[in-house]
C-alpha cells in the first residue's frame, strides 16, 4: 500500500486550537502523537503535537500555543477515541501541557500484543504487518523545538499519525469479537491512571544490593533517594545529575564526611560535587542519626536457589497460559509477579497472589496460576 502524506494543516495560535478541537470533538476517534526534547531535562520538552483524522493531518505548534484548555476539554471527552502508539511518553507530554491525560485511550502497540503479532511492536512494524506500508525513521533524533522545521522533520511528524487510524480498525475488530477486547481497555486505562508518578518515599526500595545495608545505612539511602527525587523534578534535571544512580549505594554504605571523601565514591563527578556536594554531606549526617526505631527494616536478600527452581517452573506454566491465551508471554508476566509469589511459598508453604495482581490478569491467570503451583507443591 502507498504512503499516504497529506499536506498537513499548522495550528498556531489559540484560536485556531479552540476551533479544530471543537470540530473534532464529533469524531468517533482521532489519531494522536507527539515529538519532543529528553536530553538534559527530567521533563519531556514538547516540540510538536500530531493530530490524525483519517482525512486530514494536523501540526499542533506547542511553542506557539498557551491555551491548552480546549484540548483538555477533547482529551475528557468520552465520545471520542484517543488512538496513540507505544504512548507513555506522550501522556506525560500531555499531562504537563492540558494536566488531564487522553481518555478513553486505544494503544495500538497494546493492542497489537492482545492481538497476539508480538510484544513491544514498533511502529514501523506494525505498519508494515497490517498495511504492508514501508515508513522511513531517519529524524527520531532530530531537534524538534527549532524553528522551522525541515521539510524531512515535517514529512516524518505527519506519518507517524497518518494511517492509525487504519491500524485501530484492523486492531479493534480482529479484539471486539473476544475477552481481550475489555483486557486491553482495562490495560489502557491503567496507562493513564499513573502518569508522572512521584514516590519519593519509597524511590530507595528499588536500588540494587540495598539488602546488603543495616537499617542505619538504609536510613541514609531512603532520605538520599528522596532528595534525588524531589530535586531532579524542582530543577528539571535528568535524576543521575543530581546523584548518579551508581553512588547512591556507596554512599549509603560507607557515609563520607567531606567533599574530598565524596570524590572517592564512584560516579561521583566533580560537577555534581559543586552543585549539591554539601547538600548531600548534610543528608548523610542528619539521616545517619535518625533513631533506631525509625530506620527502614533491612530489605530480604536475594531468593535462594530451591525458589529459584520454582521460578523456572512459574515460567513454564506462564508458557503454556500464554500458549491457551495466544498472547505473549510478557503480555502475562508483570515484571514484579514472581518474586512476591516466591516469597510467599518461603514465608508461607504455598503460594499465593499479591495484592498487586489486579483486574483481568488476577482472574485469567493468576488464580489458575496460584492453583497448579499449590498442586505441583503438594505432590512436591
Amino acid at each position: 500500500m502507498q504512503l499516504l502524506s497529506p499536506e498537513p494543516i499548522w495550528i498556531n495560535n489559540n484560536q485556531s486550537l479552540e476551533d479544530y478541537c471543537q470540530r473534532w470533538s464529533s469524531l468517533d476517534a482521532i489519531a494522536l502523537d507527539t515529538e519532543f526534547i529528553r536530553t538534559d531535562t527530567f521533563y519531556p520538552q514538547p516540540g510538536l503535537i500530531q493530530v490524525g483524522t483519517g482525512t486530514d493531518i494536523f501540526l499542533i505548534d506547542p511553542l506557539a500555543i498557551d491555551q491548552w484548555e480546549p484540548l483538555a476539554r477533547l482529551f475528557e471527552n468520552s465520545s471520542v477515541v484517543k488512538v496513540l502508539h507505544a504512548c507513555s511518553e506522550d501522556l506525560e507530554v500531555f499531562k504537563l501541557l492540558t494536566e488531564t491525560v487522553p481518555r478513553p485511550l486505544f494503544d495500538t502497540q497494546l493492542a497489537a500484543a492482545f492481538a497476539n503479532l508480538g510484544f513491544s511492536l514498533g511502529y514501523q512494524a506494525l505498519l508494515k504487518h497490517v498495511l504492508n506500508i514501508d515508513l522511513p525513521k531517519d529524524e527520531t533524533r532530530s531537534n524538534w523545538r527549532q524553528r522551522p522545521l525541515t521539510d524531512a522533520q515535517v514529512r516524518y511528524a505527519s506519518l507517524d499519525v497518518a494511517h492509525l487510524l487504519e491500524i485501530y480498525e484492523h486492531l479493534d475488530q480482529l479484539l471486539a469479537p473476544t475477552p481481550k477486547k475489555a483486557w486491553l481497555e482495562d490495560e489502557c486505562l491503567a496507562l493513564t491512571l499513573n502518569v508522572l508518578p512521584f514516590d519519593p518515599e519509597n524511590a530507595w526500595k528499588d536500588v540494587k544490593r540495598g539488602w546488603q545495608l543495616r537499617p542505619q545505612q538504609l536510613a541514609v539511602l531512603k532520605a538520599l533517594c528522596h532528595f534525588r527525587e524531589v530535586a531532579s523534578r524542582s530543577q528539571d534535571v535528568p535524576r543521575n545529575r543530581v546523584i548518579p544512580k551508581g553512588s547512591l549505594w556507596p554512599l549509603a554504605r560507607f557515609q563520607p564526611k567531606a567533599m574530598n571523601a565524596l570524590r572517592e565514591i564512584p560516579e561521583m563527578r566533580s560537577s555534581i560535587i559543586r552543585n549539591h556536594g554539601e547538600q548531600i554531606l548534610d543528608i548523610i549526617r542528619s539521616s545517619s542519626q535518625v533513631p533506631e526505631a525509625q530506620r527502614p527494616e533491612k530489605l530480604p536478600p536475594p531468593l535462594p536457589k530451591n525458589a529459584k527452581d520454582w521460578g523456572k517452573r512459574i515460567k513454564t506454566l506462564m508458557s503454556q497460559l500464554a500458549d491457551e491465551l495466544q498472547l505473549p508471554l510478557e503480555l502475562l508476566m508483570p515484571g514484579k509477579l514472581t518474586s512476591p509469589l516466591l516469597r510467599s511459598w518461603l514465608e508461607n508453604g504455598q503460594f499465593i497472589l499479591p495484592d498487586t495482581l489486579t483486574g483481568w490478569r488476577r482472574d485469567t491467570i493468576g488464580i489458575p496460576l496460584i492453583q497448579q503451583l499449590n498442586q505441583q507443591e503438594k505432590g512436591h
